[in-house]
């Protein structure tokens, strides 16, 4: 854990955010050159990155308040450096990318699956982020997958990390541990199926596509089950809905069944202009 990069008085520059940024960097420049192999205009494609990346923030924070509202200040939520929920993230990105899309007169689906690809890329940067900041972690285990995460202190003060903080609030632990009871590491879980997924949607699937969205309608559905599944894990503190499912799996059903509803449609569009195509 390295949640801190450096610091300069009390403003610190933190690796979940530089995880972060490395993220948007290397799947933008991905991004851009599969826009360019789709024939659609690098300049345009940059500014729709852009304005997606800055509704996805927004997105992914006020998200995050609503999570984890009660269990922090209202500006301790809105203010926190790694407060991020990726589900609100994606849909105002998808938002936003959805009207400069319409704007420009592309093909949603085209766009769609320019993009889809690029964003388990840049997830897995920042899940990785997520480890080193010591967030999102996983429920205690007692097998060898389980890592600790130490104490951490200023002037004092029990700060961190937020799985010691949080297991000594519940009492899990002595105030003399060094470090927490070993968690399953669920940011390493999924950083790894999002890497597995970009190449799965980038190396393999791309040239076999058989209609237009199918890179994106697959990426959503295999996604959702990854989430899904890591959501069982997490034992960060969130308010769970009736039935005990977290706010990600609840969404993580509703995504699924949207990619499938669509798949459907879209794959009818496609055979529709290939006949259309054939007769004229």
């Amino acid at each position: 854990m390295w949640p801190t990069l450096f610091r300069i008085g009390d403003f610190e520059i933190g690796t979940f955010g530089l995880m972060v940024a490395i993220g948007f960097i290397v799947a933008y420049w991905v991004a851009i050159r599969r826009a360019a192999a789709a024939g659609l205009s690098e300049d345009r494609f940059a500014n729709l990155a852009l304005v997606s990346l800055f509704a996805g923030i927004v997105g992914a924070k006020a998200l995050f308040v609503l999570v984890y509202w009660g269990q922090d200040t209202f500006s301790n939520l809105l203010f926190s450096r790694s407060g991020l929920v990726y589900y609100g993230g994606l849909a105002a990105g998808v938002a936003a990318g959805w009207g400069m899309t319409k704007r420009n007169g592309w093909d949603p689906a085209l766009v769609a699956d320019v993009i889809a690809p690029v964003i388990p890329l840049g997830q897995f940067f920042g899940r990785i982020g997520c480890f080193l900041n010591g967030c999102c972690y996983g429920k205690v285990c007692s097998n060898r997958m389980g890592v600790e995460f130490p104490k951490i202190e200023r002037e004092g003060q029990l700060i961190g990390s937020q799985v010691y903080y949080e297991q000594h609030l519940r009492g899990l632990i002595e105030p003399g541990r060094s470090h927490s009871l070993p968690v399953y590491p669920t940011q390493l879980f999924e950083a790894g199926a999002c890497l597995l997924t970009f190449f799965l949607l980038h190396s393999y699937l791309s040239p076999r596509t058989k209609f237009k969205g199918q890179l994106a309608l697959v990426y959503l559905l295999v996604y959702a089950a990854v989430r899904f599944a890591i959501e069982g894990f997490r034992d960060d503190p969130r308010t769970p809905w009736q039935g005990g499912l977290s706010t990600s799996q609840i969404i993580s059903i509703g995504v699924a069944l949207f990619a499938l509803a669509l798949w459907r449609p879209l794959s009818k569009r496609a055979g529709a202009r290939v006949e259309k195509g054939e007769e004229g």
